[in-house]
Parts: structure tokens; sequence; C-alpha cells
């Protein structure tokens, strides 16, 4: 419980926490934080639909493609804990709105890319801003959203996320082609994130401050600067801490990394082995993979209702673990089409527990927003390595056994994995949403 501070030292309570239902201010904020992240990861992940065109623009090499590729994954790994640690006393709404007009930028200047090393260094910082900005969202959700709702406002999120990238994924290779540039295709992109700057800072223009979570945390204004110091010192070891502190936190990790393990091999492989092994035009099964997000539009406003009805949490995260690994195994396996479509639905539909996963460090006992910050940081990591991970260790098992499906499949049954981690958490955590 927050105790009420006065004279000086008080600070006005934020929109959460003066509500029990969200504003539809506190909405737009966090909705638009989750566009935001959707822009993004079409311009960095989603590199795949400019690949074609930038290779005969600029002429890359299969090396430097895949560096293009890897320095999105790699940054994000990296950096998100360290980030969630160094930028955790920050105002998370200034953290956005730095953000944003940091990426924008850099975004607009690939569109400008020369060559290899431009392209590559616009491409770093831009992903190196986002690595800063991802772990502010359980701030911005303590921030603008009554505690109660979390999941469903995350579960909003999600759909509004794979709504914009199932849109983007059908509409991009034909827009690049009406505008005849992809250069064009970048600098429209860049353009919608200049727009999010301006609605972020409208929509966060005068937020009342943030309350301390503990009056003891609060800073008194007689503090000497020595002393300031040393308890910003103490605070940034206890949010390490936080990574020992909370087990529970690692194992998430490993289920999250199989999720992304299994989403990138299956999409980066399963067209090859179609054609190749099945017969199936790589023309259709591009098509297929739109089931992965289509699934997720309605599914995604599942999250809000998994989380508030399956109360035995380790059930909760043992569902999507093993709906993963038999959608992955079934997909790598189809015969035909609808079975490859029933197995990509199956895949979508896992990710549909991700909102309520994300909520569960909140339950964690006695552990504050910040730490939470941090926590979201390492299972964001762990998500990082899965997707960069999961293909690179396939493609090195099909050259050592040459076979493509039997790489693709060793690492299809590794995600088995996160069964074995759900099954490790506990049917109810100690703590309870602040």
């Amino acid at each position: 419980m927050h105790e009420p501070a006065t004279g000086s030292d008080a600070l006005a309570q934020t929109p959460a926490d003066s509500a029990n239902r969200t504003s539809p201010r506190g909405w737009a904020v966090l909705l638009l934080n989750r566009l935001h992240y959707s822009t993004v990861v079409l311009a960095s992940f989603g590199f795949g639909l400019f690949l074609p065109f930038l290779q005969e623009d600029l002429g890359l090499s299969y090396l430097q493609i895949g560096l293009l590729q890897a320095i999105a994954w790699g940054t994000s790994a990296v950096c998100l804990v360290p980030f969630s640690v160094l930028l955790a006393r920050f105002n998370p709404n200034y953290r956005v709105l730095v953000g944003l007009a940091l990426m924008t930028p850099f975004l607009f200047t690939q569109g400008l890319a020369t060559g290899f090393w431009t392209l590559l260094g616009s491409r770093f910082l831009m992903v190196l801003t986002q690595a800063g900005m991802t772990p502010a969202r359980p701030l911005l959700l303590r921030w603008w959203v009554a505690p109660r709702q979390y999941s469903t406002v995350t579960a909003v999120g999600l759909s509004l996320h794979s709504t914009f990238m199932a849109a983007a994924l059908t509409f991009s290779p034909i827009i690049i082609v009406v505008l005849n540039s992809w250069r064009l295709a970048y600098f429209l992109q860049a353009g919608l994130l200049g727009g999010h700057l301006l609605a972020w800072a409208a929509l966060t223009w005068k937020a009342p401050r943030s309350l301390e979570e503990t009056p003891a945390a609060i800073t008194r204004v007689e503090s000497t600067q020595t002393d300031a110091g040393a308890e910003q010192d103490q605070r940034e070891a206890s949010l390490v801490g936080a990574l020992l502190r909370y087990p529970h936190a690692w194992l998430l990790g490993v289920v999250m990394l199989c999720l992304s393990a299994s989403w990138t091999t299956v999409l980066t492989f399963l067209p090859i082995i179609l054609e190749t092994e099945r017969g199936v035009a790589i023309s259709a099964g591009s098509i297929l993979f739109g089931f992965l997000y289509y699934v997720l539009v309605p599914g995604g406003m599942l999250g809000s209702w998994i989380f508030n009805h399956i109360t035995n949490r380790r059930v909760m995260v043992i569902l999507p673990a093993l709906l993963n690994l038999l959608s992955t195994l079934g997909a790598l396996l189809a015969g035909n089409e609808f079975m490859a479509a029933v197995s990509l639905t199956g895949m979508g539909l896992a990710w549909a527990f991700v909102p309520a996963m994300e909520i569960l460090p909140f339950e964690f006992k006695e552990i504050r927003t910040r730490e939470v910050s941090v926590i979201a940081g390492l299972v964001q990591t762990f998500g990082a390595v899965g997707f960069g991970g999961g293909p690179a260790l396939a493609g090195a098992l099909a050259e050592v056994t040459d076979s493509l499906v039997t790489g693709v499949l060793v690492v299809g049954g590794l995600t088995g994995m996160a069964v074995l981690a759900a099954a490790a958490l506990p049917r109810r955590f100690e703590g309870r949403l602040m």
C-alpha cells in the first residue's frame, strides 16, 4: 500500500492509482506504444519483405544480408536487460518520447542508404533505441492502466499488433511494387513513426507524476548529493538482484525462447520444405503464413479471459507451451496445405496466451514495478535469442545432417523444453497485482 506524502514530498497520483478503470487517455497511450513496437518490428525483424528489392539495388551479398538481420536480434539480446536496469529511474513517458525522436530519423536514413555500411549503421541505431524503449512498457502499465485491466489492455494491444502485421505482410510488397521504390516504403514508415511522435507528445503532455512504490524509496529533498548517489547505486544493485530473487522469471524466459524459436524457424524454412518435400508451391506457402497472424486478430483478445479464468498459473503456461510444440511439429510434417494451415493456426493461437504471461511478474511476491521492468527485459532477451537462434541452429543442423527437414524437426522438438519449464512453475504466485 502507498502511504500519502505531505508537504514538498507529496506526489500527484497516477491515472491508474485514482481510478478502478483505465481512462480513454490511458488506453490511447498504451495502444499507441504497441503500434510503435509494430512499426519497428516491420522495419527491422520484417526485413525479409524488403530483401529482394534491397539486394538488387544495393548489391548485397548473402553474408551482408545475414549480418543485417543478425544485428536486429543481437542488439536486442545484448541490450534489453542492461537498459532495463540503467534506464529504470527515468520517467517512462519521456523515455518513449526521446526514443521516438531518435528512431524516426534512424528509420528515414535507412531509405537513404547507399550501401551495406550505411544501412547496417541505421538499423543498429534504430534497434538500439528500441531496446531502450521496450522495457518501459511495465512502467507505462503501472502509470496509466488500472491493475485489474493490465491483461485486457495487453490483449487488445496484441490484437492490434496482429492486425497491423497481417496487413503489412500482405500489402507491403504490393506497395513497394506500386511505388517502384523500396526507399519510399521506408520513408512512409518513418513518416508514420513521426506521426506517433507527435501523438505521443500530445497524449503524455502534463502527465501526472508517479507515486513511488514505497515511502522508503522516496528521495528526500534534504538528502545530500552523496547520499542520493549512494541510494541510486543501491537501487540499481537491487534491480540487478531481482534477476536472482525471482527464478520463475527465467522459466518464463525459457518458454518465450521456445515460442520465438518456433516462430522464426517455421517462417524461415517451411516454404522451402513445402515446395521441395511436399510439392506445395511457394506462392501458396506464403499465403499460409497469414494464418499465424489472422488467428491472433480475434485470438489476441483472449488474453484477458485467460489471465482471469485460468488461475492455475502452471496450467496457464503449460497450455501454450504444449500447443506450440505440437503445432510446430505438425506444420513441419504437414503433407498438404490444409494440415499446414491448421498447424500454423495452432502456433498463432499459442501466442494468444502471451499477454497473460506478460502480466505474471506483477504477481511475484513483493515485487516492485521497476523490478517488473527488469524481469520484462530478461524475458524479452530470451525471446530475442529464440527469434535469432532458432533458424541459425536449424540451418547448422541441416548442414551437418545434410537434411533440412531433420534440422528443423530437431529445433521443433527442442521447443519441448518450454513444457518442462512451465511444469516447474508454481500453481499460484504469492503476490498480487499492484
